[in-house]
């Protein structure tokens, strides 16, 4: 149910954040340009090509099968000043989006914006407990980071994909 959620999110490829203050709540307008396949992975900043999305995909659609945790990518095409920003920005898409099983929050974003220079890891509320931010941040630093400094977004997604998913792999075998 929530891959048809995520789906229908993805059905564009086209993400411009507006922020604009109401009553001290951000609010972010989405604007739609064009339709992509259906997919976890959503590639706005034109990091992956083809072969390399449908890769990243796969490994999240059969993790999603074997344990109901859904993972999600997107890249990120606009520039953000502030870490504060690029958080709300994920955290908001992942809340929208809604990824993971609703009645087990079990759901991961993986926001990757290659102009800001920032990585960030949304993990929903029944995965930090298996996933904390202290591994979540020593996975970045240790898969992602590396890769991402000499221009291999790919390699260090894909890396820092499958840590993840062996990381969760063991914690749920316990």
């Amino acid at each position: 149910m929530k891959k048809i959620i995520l789906y229908s999110l993805l059905l564009f490829s086209k993400i411009v954040f507006c922020q604009s203050v109401d009553n001290n709540e951000k609010y972010f307008k989405f604007q739609y340009d064009t339709i992509v396949e259906k997919t976890f992975v959503l590639d706005l900043e034109k990091l992956f090509d083809k072969t390399q999305i449908k890769e990243l995909d796969n490994l999240t659609a059969e993790f999603e099968k074997e344990t109901s945790i859904e993972i999600a990518i997107i890249t990120f095409d606009d520039k953000y000043k502030s870490d504060e920003d690029f958080h709300q920005n994920t955290l908001f898409v992942a809340n929208w989006i809604g990824i993971g099983k609703k009645e087990l929050n079990n759901g991961i974003l993986i926001g990757i914006s290659k102009k800001s220079r920032k990585i960030r890891i949304e993990n929903g509320d029944g995965i930090v407990t298996i996933l904390t931010d202290e591994e979540t941040k020593s996975i970045i630093d240790k898969s992602f980071i590396p890769n991402f400094k000499e221009k291999k977004y790919f390699e260090g997604t894909k890396e820092g994909l499958k840590k993840i998913i062996e990381h969760l792999k063991m914690k749920l075998k316990k």
